[in-house]
């Protein structure tokens, strides 16, 4: 019960701590003119919550207590210090002490049409004084007993530790980017749409509108749904198709398409299994470690070769495995340039029965490549039934 309450109130002071934080950093973004009108800088709040969050997973679930900046003195003393009195400047001087705070936190946490300007701050009101409770509370009773994790901060190697972080640092910053600049956020939930809709000719339309950048673009966005968005990427290849030629198409889809396996390939490398079965969750990853073990070297050509297989969990799995990035690299370029090839002809020529043909040639492909996994079982199978009938004849 101890444990459980103290795990509760480091959250709680990890949450206070970065809300001060976030929020001052958010007031000083919005006195530049500038900055405020191409940039909603409310939601530099959202993103210090989560690193708060992210920080708060390192500390309990890896032991990462450098991290843990809530429960030093000095640090968590120093931020709290800093962030009132940029809060208490910048609203006092403007004479908005209860209004731009809560305006500020409202719209940080998507509550604009949940709660009142008044009721967001009369609940800072009660939030922030027992947050400083706990705060308090949780430095002067820290715990410092030595807890040995599995997979511990300080048990895996500085370059790990650095993927980490990077790679939350790059998603937190796209968050802030697709969050904080409307354009950038409606360009991207665009393309999203006519992904999530397999809209051959409204996303050829939509590449149209960037110019000469539409190439960039597209692989982009190939890239961007083979790391972290469960898009469907034929849709993409059959626009590149309708949009450069069969040809051209297939080499932008079929490089881009590379790039992102490679990404994911050393991202797993880097993050290591525990964050990768966060991604892809520890049942496909598990699923996969007994296809590869199976077929081994062969798995990822045959995973390839299916258009039903998901192509970032092959990319991602085959990173915690012993397979050579080289070995990695041929069976993905040589296992999806078929259907690279083929979808590119068929959105240059037949854009409008794509997505019957497409799933056409993934039946074909899937059942000719499930039959040549089958067949050794069957033969086997046969085998053993002839035999069974020879046997019962002789003894006849």
């Amino acid at each position: 019960m101890k444990t459980i309450l103290r795990g509760l109130g480091s959250l709680i002071s990890t949450m206070v701590l970065f809300l001060l934080i976030g929020l001052s950093l958010a007031l000083l973004m919005i006195q530049s003119s500038w900055v405020n009108v191409r940039f909603d800088s409310e939601y530099i709040v959202t993103i210090s919550i989560l690193t708060g969050f992210w920080l708060f997973f390192l500390k309990t679930f890896m032991n990462a207590k450098k991290l843990a900046i809530w429960e030093s003195v000095l640090s968590s003393s120093l931020a709290v210090i800093v962030s009132l009195g940029v809060i208490g400047f910048i609203t006092i001087s403007h004479g908005s002490l209860s209004i731009l705070p809560a305006y500020v936190v409202r719209k940080a946490f998507f509550m604009e049409k949940v709660i009142t300007l008044g009721g967001m701050n009369n609940l800072l009101m009660i939030i922030l004084p027992i947050g400083f409770a706990v705060l308090v509370f949780t430095i002067v009773s820290r715990n410092n007993t030595n807890v040995e994790f599995n997979h511990g901060w300080n048990q895996i190697s500085g370059f790990k530790r650095f993927g980490i972080m990077s790679f939350f640092g790059i998603i937190a910053l796209f968050l802030l980017i697709y969050l904080g600049q409307g354009e950038i956020r409606n360009t991207i939930n665009q393309a999203i749409m006519y992904l999530k809709d397999a809209d051959v000719e409204g996303f050829k339309d939509y590449l149209l509108s960037f110019g000469p950048l539409a190439a960039v673009i597209s692989g982009l966005m190939m890239v961007f749904q083979s790391i972290i968005a469960p898009l469907p990427a034929f849709a993409i290849t059959f626009a590149n198709g309708l949009l450069f030629g069969w040809g051209l198409g297939a080499i932008l889809s079929w490089s881009s398409a590379m790039i992102g396996a490679i990404l994911c390939f050393y991202l797993a490398k880097v993050l290591g299994r525990p964050v990768v079965e966060k991604i892809v969750t520890k049942k496909a990853l598990t699923w996969w470690d007994q296809f590869f073990g199976r077929y081994g070297k062969h798995a990822i050509f045959i995973a390839r070769l299916v258009p039903i297989v998901s192509f970032d969990l092959v990319s991602y799995a085959a990173g915690v495995t012993s397979i050579s990035f080289w070995q990695f690299f041929w069976a993905t370029g040589l296992g999806q340039l078929p259907a690279t090839i083929l979808y590119s002809y068929l959105g240059e020529n037949a854009t409008s029965t794509v997505q019957i043909l497409f799933f056409l040639f993934t039946i074909v492909i899937a059942l000719a490549v499930i039959g040549m996994i089958l067949r050794p079982k069957l033969q086997g199978w046969n085998k053993a039934k002839q035999g069974e009938k020879v046997n019962g004849n002789k003894v006849g």
